[in-house]
């Protein structure tokens, strides 16, 4: 009887021995990591092993096989603590709660004290906005307490979360392992990156992925999944406290008990890797299968080529290589420069740019004139059939401009097409569209300038104009032979005009008539008073010099108030234009140093274009009333 016990007992002892060591034996006790093939055939395996073993020598514990062929293990060591680099990101969205929030708290800070005090931590929260709390560089005093402060509040944005964390990595080492900690309760609903931007940043970095959906049946198990796919990580589930701080006990035992395996491997292509621990008589394992590359025969070097035979005659000189985007820029160069000296040529004075003009026609008699002439003569027929030539003169003279109507639109038609070509080649069919719009602006905003400043110089120039006309009068002048005068001795456009009210005059124009459209090309309220003036002298007659004297009086102080008026509401309409130029300025330095943050605005759908519309609404309504602010009429 007491024979039979003891063999029953010894039986029971070697069952559950079998039991246990067929545990032991399964895998997942072991995990293999990352697999590092930068120095192939030698090989270098990451292995996480059981928290339980945690100070345990197993520098020779382990064995490698591959597709069941063992292979020597040339080295192990356990990895450096300063080498792992650990981003905690917590979620602080309004679904978590007061009670979640705290046991977030907890869990988190038992995490950081189980890691040790070389590893480096960034804590991240993340709710409708991300905050990275403390930085790599920050102590475990700082990460504590950054984990202590957190409440729960606003939506979740837990893509925008990893990319941030992403983007806070400092730059890795040859042994550095950097993961990411993610702590959820629920689905992403602000973030303005996506999944797939998400897990495209993850793919080929090395950065592992922990995710633990919390608590809530609105956690995105599958979001996380997808990012720890493609980062070589898991996801876990945790339904109380409790399994919170077990799973993130485990995370950290995980990240703090990685070995680094090097062997050297005579396979390629697929292969199945095997990596075995045993350790007090327990074994674990664990299989992957990796892809080895085919180690290519060294390429044989080519025979020296026979030596050339010596040239008779001449000598070999190499010719530089010119990139297409240099030839770009030369050519682009070369057509600004072209407009650049028509533009000079057509600001000169008049006599000057006349003897340049000839010199051009006498050196260039041939096609590039004759082309020229055609295109000019196309233009102008093409404004005469639309009803717009008579306008555009009728604004070159006020501009003083000296050129046809129909060379005027074949220059700026050339600026357009040089600035479009340019701006297709360089950015696309919209930066060419852009170019050419604004090169027609900037035309006519050129041919307003010059009218505005030039009927502003003739306004200052008048009540010496005046002077001039009514001493030349006291002096025994006719009036003809008084404007005739003005025409020689006064400065331009003073000059230019008197000249021109001249030649109509001889050429049989009423002499009234010539004055009245004189007024109307400069729109000067003072010098029609000075028409009217005239008009009556020829009329009634009587002291005209003295008239004259007393109108130029008059001209010369409204001139003063008004130039005292413009000094006064200079610093008003500059700071309209600052005002109205800053956005545009802002957005041109945005768009040139972070494109990306301004293609959220054309890449957000309705919303973007939307605000978009809205800000130019605003724009223009702000406009129109700095302008009415600053407009000031005399």
């Amino acid at each position: 009887m007491k024979r039979a016990a003891t063999l029953l007992l010894a039986s029971l002892a070697a069952t559950l021995l079998t039991l246990t060591v067929a545990a032991a034996q399964t895998p997942g006790g072991v995990r293999i990591g990352d697999v590092t093939l930068d120095a192939f055939p030698d090989v270098r395996v990451e292995v996480v092993v059981p928290g339980a073993l945690d100070g345990a020598d197993l520098t020779s514990a382990f064995a490698v096989t591959e597709d069941g062929v063992t292979r020597e293990v040339q080295r192990v060591r356990q990895a450096s603590s300063a080498d792992l680099q650990v981003a905690l990101l917590i979620d602080t969205s309004g679904s978590m709660g007061v009670e979640a929030m705290a046991d977030a708290r907890f869990a988190a800070v038992g995490f950081l004290d189980r890691l040790p005090e070389a590893a480096r931590i960034s804590v991240i929260s993340y709710d409708t906005d991300v905050e990275v709390l403390t930085g790599f560089d920050g102590d475990r005093d700082q990460h504590r307490d950054a984990i202590e402060s957190l409440v729960a509040n606003g939506n979740t944005s837990l893509y925008d979360a990893v990319m941030t964390a992403i983007t806070t990595f400092p730059e890795p080492g040859t042994d550095t392992k950097q993961s990411i900690v993610v702590l959820s309760d629920g689905a992403d609903t602000v973030s303005v990156a996506t999944l797939d931007e998400v897990t495209a940043a993850l793919e080929g970095t090395g950065i592992g992925f922990k995710g633990i959906a919390y608590k809530t049946e609105e956690a995105d198990d599958a979001s996380m999944a997808a990012m720890a796919e493609v980062a070589s990580g898991s996801v876990a589930e945790a339904d109380d406290a409790e399994a919170l701080a077990g799973i993130y006990d485990t995370l950290a035992a995980e990240l703090v008990n990685r070995f680094l395996i090097d062997y050297r491997s005579d396979s390629t292509g697929a292969v199945e890797l095997g990596v075995e621990l045993t350790q007090g008589g327990v074994t674990a394992s664990d299989v992957r299968t990796i892809e080895l590359p085919t180690l290519l025969p060294p390429a044989e070097s080519p025979a020296p080529p026979p030596p050339a035979e010596a040239p008779v005659t001449g000598v070999t000189v190499p010719i530089p290589s010119v990139s297409a985007q240099q030839l770009l820029y030369g050519g682009a160069a070369l057509w600004f420069v072209a407009l650049a000296t028509i533009l000079a040529l057509v600001l000169r004075p008049r006599e000057r740019r006349a003897q340049l003009w000839g010199a051009a026609h006498r050196a260039n008699a041939g096609g590039g004139r004759e082309l020229a002439q055609k295109a000019t003569l196309l233009a102008e027929r093409t404004l005469e059939r639309r009803g717009k030539r008579s306008s555009l003169n009728a604004a070159l003279e006020r501009a003083g401009i000296d050129l046809r109507p129909g060379e005027f639109v074949v220059l700026t038609s050339s600026a357009v097409f040089t600035a479009g070509v340019v701006g297709g080649l360089l950015n696309g069919p919209f930066a060419a569209l852009l170019l050419a719009v604004m090169s027609v602006i900037s035309a006519k905003l050129f041919v307003s300038f010059k009218t505005s400043r030039r009927q502003a110089k003739f306004a200052d120039q008048l009540g010496d104009t005046l002077q001039l006309l009514a001493g030349s009068l006291r002096a025994g002048y006719s009036f003809m032979q008084a404007v005739d005068a003005v025409a020689r001795e006064a400065d331009a456009p003073s000059s230019e005009e008197f000249s021109r009210l001249v030649v109509e005059s001889r050429l049989g124009r009423d002499f009234g008539d010539a004055l009245h459209a004189m007024a109307a090309r400069m729109e000067s309220e003072d010098f029609g008073w000075v028409v009217q003036a005239i008009e009556i002298h020829r009329e009634v007659g009587g002291d005209l010099a003295e008239v004259l004297d007393t109108v130029a009086g008059t001209i010369r102080e409204r001139n003063q108030i008004r130039r005292q008026v413009k000094a006064l509401s200079a610093e008003g309409r500059l700071s309209a234009w600052v005002l109205a130029a800053l956005p545009f300025g802002v957005g041109t330095i945005i768009f040139f140093t972070n494109r990306p943050y301004l293609a959220e605005l054309t890449s957000g759908g309705l919303l973007g274009w939307g605000l978009l519309a809205t800000a130019a609404i605003l724009m223009s309504v702000g406009g129109l009333w700095l302008r009415a602010l600053v407009k000031l009429e005399f």
